[in-house]
């Protein structure tokens, strides 16, 4: 089974590079099928069993493809008959029941029609709005709605489809959404902009919804606000009550898992109810229908998402097989799981959440169970009719297995009953006392597992998050047993509060420290870089070394598989599949150092200078390459949200710019260090991200202007710099250097200029000259600014200048354009600014002045590149201008 799902996922991997042609691929799969069933007692039959089910798998994805309907809500927001972030209204059935957050509420719906601009136009597919209810009028108007599955509304809503931020090695949120089966998402303003068409009937899940709905209640008002939102995520899946820094933790460590629900979950409250029942009654087939049904409500409670009910439909088959007594080897069922699951929507092949949960529940049937059913045979061996003689293995893994699973007493009742008698001659490293050498064998075998399943992961967790967590194996047996110890402690306290308040304290205050435990323990360690470190990817040759990886890991996980040390004897075979067994782990080495070390993937110096302008949206980000292969980035963008803001609010589980778009497109391009990083000013949306940079890539030095007040921006990525062993150093006017033959001359500020300046007249200038062209880097600089750089007599023209401020009107005064003269003007900018840049009159006169006006939020990165003489523009949105 698991071949043909194997075969079926080729198939369908295959169809996306090929139109729908259902034709011939049907045709081999009814003639392939037909021949296998006249050859059936032939090997040839297998062969034409997995061309048939290839066939099935090109069928399944072209078909998938093929299924997208004119009237889908992607199709009309990707043809730009609607733009996306515009006002609509949308029509369609609730799924579900409303979700939880700290602001809000989320809602997802059945489309059924969207009027924009007054048009009616029926559609089709699913969205999920975020329904904002910071008040608790909000609130209570929100419930009074009482949308349930099945519910008929019509809401005023602004729906969003298309990437925010348009860059090399940024996600596609598009991809995003289509991963969770989404068309689109939005936002309602609020509750007043929800009628209700139609109410849905009471259904047979409203107690399960209403049980965790009070139990979300429940874990915010007894516990603080960082265990609450662990407990909500890891035992009720609702992941909008973490907070950033908790998040983060677990992120680093390699234990995020932990707090999603997914198999590991479902694994757990299933074998946990199967345990329970299991004491009730003997009868299997009332155990699989007890067990199905809560299992079933648990996972319709928790939102039914597709990970989760993926993860049920897995452990559904496998308690099946279970009930009918079919013992067969695990791996056959995961195939058979697989061909359900594929079969059930075949472009979860493509989507992070289905690699991830198959390559680890693949590395843990294949190599996983069988390495340590093995090693356990090897430690508890005595003689048997089947297995006479001991394992022929080397002595330390037999002396090893011996340390772990010997148990002289056992030995002893058992020899007493033979009718024959021998000595065992047994060799383990030390003597171990059982209870605690049972501790130590469950701990070994969590490791090694937790590591099997890490190693073979690490081409997919480079891929999607650029992390590699040597210690992961053992923060997960950390994470795992606590977190299990924080879930039945804080379930008690709740059971307990219903009593009494003053009864469930011990409780909470037990709960509290496990969480401690938990989070503040872990995250001493993570300091350390060799911890957890972020990576970069080979961009262009990354597809074959990581099949070339997995390739070798299924190579050396079949010999795993079929290992048997009871059974293989010293003969030329033997020592021949052991000599090539050690050249596969060799290549496995050789594969995987090149991933987490990575020693080609930076671009090699082309002698040319490179100036690429990132969009940030509202912000401003600028990398550039010298012709010598040294780096600098100018300034990280940041927080598309201005305002005030508390530092000790709830911080929500946010990815933030610096980290999903800034660092993305660093490791795109093969970096994992930054000679230079710059911060022209302490605004969010320009030193903010820098603090991810540092956090993410090893920086040679920093270099900032005039420091102005206290800023927790600034101070906050000075910290990190400290962390770090960063050197800092403050420039002013009339400082200069030369980075591989590319001049860098500081324009602004002045060290004499008063401190009481406004913010974004601090902004340090650079104007960079490498031969005959130049780049002028303006900050956030305004008028003030703009006119004690033109009264100090510095040269300002320039080939390329970086608008000041976005393009704002208190910006781009008529001799400040003059001087620049530039051939061309970017402009970092938003799509939709919600300040209005860039300023109209601006941009006039900056076009006026003859000027190229070029936006970020428009064409997205646009790179410049000179040899000193020629300049070449290109974006990421167009080739060329």
């Amino acid at each position: 089974m698991l071949l043909l799902a194997a075969m079926f996922a080729a198939g369908i991997g295959l169809s996306s590079a090929f139109p729908a042609r259902f034709g011939p691929a049907f045709g081999v799969c009814v003639a392939a099928s037909a021949a296998a069933f006249v050859y059936a007692k032939h090997f040839f039959s297998t062969c034409l069993i997995a061309a048939a089910f290839f066939s099935a798998g090109l069928i399944a994805g072209q078909a998938s493809i093929a299924s997208i309907a004119p009237d889908r809500v992607r199709m009309i927001y990707d043809s730009g008959m609607i733009a996306a972030g515009g006002p609509a209204v949308v029509s369609g059935t609730v799924i579900g029941f409303p979700e939880a957050d700290t602001d809000g509420f989320h809602i997802r719906l059945n489309v059924e029609s969207i009027v924009h601009k007054d048009e009616l136009q029926t559609a089709s597919g699913r969205v999920r709005l975020f329904a904002v209810s910071r008040t608790p009028e909000d609130v209570d108007n929100f419930h009074r709605l009482d949308l349930r599955p099945g519910t008929r509304v019509r809401i005023a809503c602004e729906l969003k489809r298309g990437d925010e931020f348009r860059n090399p090695g940024g996600l596609s949120r598009n991809a995003v959404l289509d991963w969770q089966g989404l068309d689109a998402s939005g936002v309602i303003k609020s509750p007043l902009h929800v009628d209700v068409v139609e109410n849905g009937d009471p259904g047979p899940f409203d107690l399960p919804f209403k049980i965790r709905e009070k139990l979300i209640s429940k874990f915010r008002e007894l516990f603080s606000q960082k265990v609450a939102g662990v407990m909500i995520a890891s035992l009720l899946g609702n992941k909008n009550f973490l907070d950033a820094e908790t998040a983060s933790v677990f992120r680093e460590g390699g234990t995020f898992h932990i707090l999603v629900i997914s198999g590991l979950h479902i694994t757990f409250m299933g074998g946990l109810a199967a345990i329970i029942v299991g004491w009730l009654t003997r009868r299997r087939w009332l155990q699989f229908a007890v067990v199905y049904t809560f299992l079933w409500l648990y996972t319709i409670a928790v939102g039914a998402e597709v990970p989760v009910v993926r993860a049920s439909l897995m452990f559904t088959v496998l308690w099946f097989a279970f009930v009918v007594q079919r013992t067969g080897s695990l791996a056959n069922a995961l195939g058979f799981c697989g061909l359900i699951l594929l079969t059930w929507r075949p472009t979860d092949l493509f989507t992070p959440s289905f690699q991830l949960t198959f390559v680890s529940v693949s590395a843990i049937v294949l190599a996983g169970f069988p390495l340590v059913t093995n090693l356990k045979r090897i430690g508890e061996w005595t003689p048997t009719s089947a297995e006479p003689f001991p394992a022929n293995t080397p002595d330390w893994l037999r002396r090893f297995s011996e340390t772990l699973y010997w148990d002289p007493h056992r030995w002893k009742i058992r020899a007493a009953r033979n009718v024959w008698k021998a000595n065992l001659f047994k060799e383990p490293f030390f003597e171990i006392r059982r209870p605690i050498q049972k501790i130590l064998a469950y701990l070994f075998e969590g490791i090694a597992v937790s590591l099997i399943v890490q190693i073979a992961m690490l081409p997919l967790v480079v891929h999607y998050f650029h992390r590699v967590n040597p210690a992961s194996a053992l923060f997960n047996i950390w994470a795992g047993a606590f977190i299990a110890l924080e879930s039945f402690s804080s379930l008690i306290a709740i059971l307990f509060s219903y009593v009494s308040n003053a009864l469930a304290v011990p409780m909470i205050l037990m709960t509290e420290s496990f969480h401690w435990l938990l989070v503040d323990v872990p995250s001493y360690f993570l300091r350390s870089s060799w911890v957890s470190f972020r990576v970069p990817v080979y961009s262009g040759a990354e597809a074959y070394l990581y099949c070339s990886y997995l390739f070798l890991i299924l190579i050396a996980a079949a010999y795993l598989f079929y290992w048997d040390p009871f059974k293989w004897r010293m003969e030329r075979i033997g020592r021949d599949t052991a000599y090539k067994m050690r050249l596969v782990m060799a290549a496995i080495l050789l594969l995987a150092g090149t991933m987490i070390f990575h020693p080609f993937s930076e671009p090699r110096p082309d002698g040319s200078l490179h100036v690429e302008f990132l969009d940030v949206g509202q912000g401003d980000s600028i990398f550039i390459t010298f012709p010598n292969g040294d780096t600098m980035l100018i300034d990280g963008g940041g927080r598309t949200t201005f305002g005030d803001r508390r530092e000790d609010a709830f911080q929500p589980d946010v990815q933030s710019i610096g980290e999903t778009v800034v660092s993305e497109f660093l490791w795109e391009k093969g970096y994992s260090s930054i000679g230079h990083v710059v911060g022209t000013h302490a605004d969010a949306d320009h030193i903010q991200g820098l603090t991810d940079v540092v956090r993410n890539f090893h920086i040679g030095q920093a270099w900032f202007g005039r420091p102005g007040p206290n800023d927790p921006d600034q101070l906050r990525l000075e910290l990190e710099l400290n962390r770090t062993g960063t050197p800092i150093n403050n420039l002013s006017a009339g400082d200069s250097f030369t980075i591989g033959g590319t001049l860098v001359e500081v324009l602004h500020p002045s060290a004499s200029d008063p401190t009481q300046t406004e913010e974004n007249d601090r902004s340090l200038v650079l104007r960079l000259t490498f031969g005959d062209r130049s780049f002028l880097l303006t900050g956030d600089i305004e008028r003030l600014a703009e006119s004690e750089i033109l009264g100090s007599g510095v040269r300002l023209g320039s080939d390329v200048v970086k608008v000041p401020h976005h393009g704002s009107k208190t910006s781009s005064t008529q001799a400040f354009v003059n001087a620049a003269h530039p051939r061309y003007a970017v402009i970092p900018v938003g799509r939709k600014s919600v300040f209005g840049h860039p300023n109209r009159e601006v941009v006039e006169r900056w076009q006026t002045a003859g000027a190229n006006v070029l936006t970020t939020g428009e064409a997205g990165t646009i790179s410049f590149t000179t040899d000193g003489n020629e300049l070449i523009v290109n974006s990421y949105v167009r080739e060329n201008f």
